[in-house]
């Protein structure tokens, strides 16, 4: 610990809120040559600064993140990176050390922490770093080295206990305190149902925003919240960040770069921000178990993701109902968006032609090849999940300003018309055209897609309008052959399905598939037997004490009707 009693101004939690000017290159070529011993203030927050201009913009995949303006070193190289969220996550921390001549170093290895032999991506006691890959001095090719690890991690790598995951090695990451100084810029957020996604804004109102790549290459944008889930510490979900490394006893050439010298790591104990509190709450149960302690705030216990948004909210922030509801649907709508873009490769690279494979793969939420790169159960279930959580925070806060709770304010004089008005306004608001299989066009609105939600097809081998589930005259035109319709139908119940379940085998052949209520998981009764209460429009339409035909009937600021064929 003694070399970090120096070191400990290098931990990002000591550097200020707002990110730093992000600096000039120092290599411009292909070498990477290091030219300081360790990331400094200023480096953490010009990484951060970095993080948020790419963040900010509205690039669409990495590739043309690095390439477009906000990224200040586009013009310095003309290699360009591809890769999904965990390798987004190291390349673009990878990217920035190679252009500002800092040590790098990524766990390029693991293995289950209790031994056994599963997915590591998905393994129920977490892992352990098995072996690391380092430029503590130089490298003569930056960007062969930047791509290559997209080829050595995955989400394994942010599957570690925060205590004991490095192992005989360190782990690249440390779960943060939660407080605007720690959760910034550049820090990570894990979901344990593989997917990592960057930090890279914290607004006023405590939201933390994320962006992620994806198997397709498709970048997307997102709120931190339920879609990340909270787990036990040996799986290392939450948010971490990157934990600070050193070059030690290095000598310096003519031209400053390092040569020689040993890497190291600060340990837990070295790092000011470090915290368990994401796992065990501010209030730990004196049992010890993570999930009975408690997150308590201004006299009040509140959810895990109540908390962290309340805690990185600015003084004085207080929930308003109507502008609540209207964030999250555009958050929705962003979702939606994203799954157009997601769809339209996989009609784009005709899968939806090829004859649909006689089996299910091991796993539909994690697997390799054609399913992975084009299908969409997980993003699917994303969405499901916010939609959910939307209505039931929508009916928790309409509660809350009823009951005149602390923290939750409406200074209106009709809050269920209110938030009504709010929801047809944004519904409107969020329109998507779709391509059917004729190439005619199709426009939906937020309102549609909730309405068949649960309908929506996340294999890849269906046809456009069955992938945005149509039905009746939608859905004649649609080239889907007997067998592909009969994979949708039996498909039904794992659409039902917003939890995604990576333990389950799912390796089903058509004939073996039956509903969840006949047999068990094992047997081919995957999903379950009916959706969770994603329906919104019902719930602002009791409170409006409107019947569903008067709710559908009444019009909306800017009523778009029904999906229609777009001219």
């Amino acid at each position: 610990m003694g070399a970090w009693i120096g070191a400990l101004i290098l931990a990002p939690a000591l550097v200020a809120a707002e990110s730093g000017p992000i600096p000039e290159p120092v290599n411009t070529g292909r070498e990477w040559k290091v030219y300081k011993t360790a990331w400094s203030q200023e480096d953490e927050a010009g990484y951060a600064a970095f993080v948020q201009a790419v963040g900010r913009s509205d690039c669409d995949s990495l590739e043309n993140c690095l390439k477009s303006e906000a990224n200040p070193y586009r013009h310095t190289d003309d290699r360009f990176f591809r890769g999904d969220c965990a390798d987004m996550a190291y390349m673009l921390r990878a990217y920035y050390a190679w252009k500002n001549g800092l040590p790098f170093s990524y766990q390029k290895a693991m293995r289950t922490a209790d031994g056994s032999p599963q997915d590591l991506r998905y393994s129920t006691g977490g892992n352990v770093v098995a072996a690391r890959r380092q430029v503590i001095n130089h490298t003569s090719d930056a960007p062969h080295f930047i791509q290559r690890i997209a080829r050595e991690v995955s989400t394994a790598m942010f599957r570690t206990h925060p205590v004991t995951g490095g192992g005989a090695h360190f782990d690249d990451f440390y779960p943060v305190k939660i407080d605007r100084e720690s959760v910034r810029p550049g820090v990570i957020a894990y979901d344990i149902f593989g997917h990592v996604g960057i930090v890279y804004d914290v607004l006023e109102d405590g939201r933390i925003l994320i962006i992620a790549s994806h198997p397709d290459d498709s970048v997307t944008r997102s709120a931190y919240g339920p879609n990340f889930m909270r787990a036990k510490p040996a799986l290392g979900a939450g948010l971490k960040a990157w934990r600070p490394i050193h070059v030690e006893g290095a000598r310096r050439l003519r031209d400053g770069a390092l040569q020689g010298g040993k890497l190291r790591a600060a340990p837990n104990e070295a790092i000011p921000d470090f915290s368990l509190e994401q796992f065990y709450g501010n209030a730990p149960h004196p049992s010890g178990e993570w999930h009975y302690g408690q997150f308590r705030h201004q006299g009040l216990t509140l959810s895990y993701y109540d908390y962290v948004r309340r805690m990185l909210a600015a003084p004085g922030f207080v929930y308003d109902p109507v502008a609540e509801l209207r964030r999250g649907l555009q958050t929705i709508c962003r979702a939606i968006k994203d799954r157009k873009v997601a769809v339209d490769r996989a009609v784009e690279a005709r899968v939806h032609l090829r004859p649909h494979p006689d089996r299910l793969p091991p796993n539909i939420y994690g697997t390799y090849g054609l399913w992975e790169e084009y299908s969409t159960p997980s993003r699917d279930a994303r969405l499901k999940v916010s939609f959910i959580e939307l209505r039931r925070e929508a009916q928790r806060l309409y509660a809350a300003a009823l009951a005149g709770e602390p923290g939750v304010r409406y200074e209106g004089d009709d809050l269920a018309r209110d938030l009504w008005d709010a929801f047809n306004e944004e519904k409107d608001r969020c329109t998507i055209i779709y391509r059917r299989s004729d190439d005619t066009r199709v426009a939906l609105n937020l309102g549609h897609v909730m309405d068949r939600l649960w309908d929506l097809s996340f294999d890849p081998y269906h046809c456009p309008e069955r992938r945005w589930g149509a039905s009746g005259a939608e859905l004649e035109t649609c080239t889907d052959d007997e067998e592909k319709t009969r994979w949708y139908n039996a498909q039904r119940f794992l659409r039902y399905q917003a939890e995604r379940t990576y333990d389950v085998r799912m390796d089903f052949a058509l004939h073996e598939l039956k509903p969840p209520m006949a047999a068990q998981p094992e047997e081919g009764g995957l999903g379950v037997d009916a959706p969770a209460d994603a329906d919104l429009r019902a719930f602002l339409a009791s409170i409006n004490a409107l019947s569903t035909a008067e709710a559908e009937a009444r019009p909306s600021p800017a009523a778009a009707g029904g999906p229609r064929e777009a001219r």
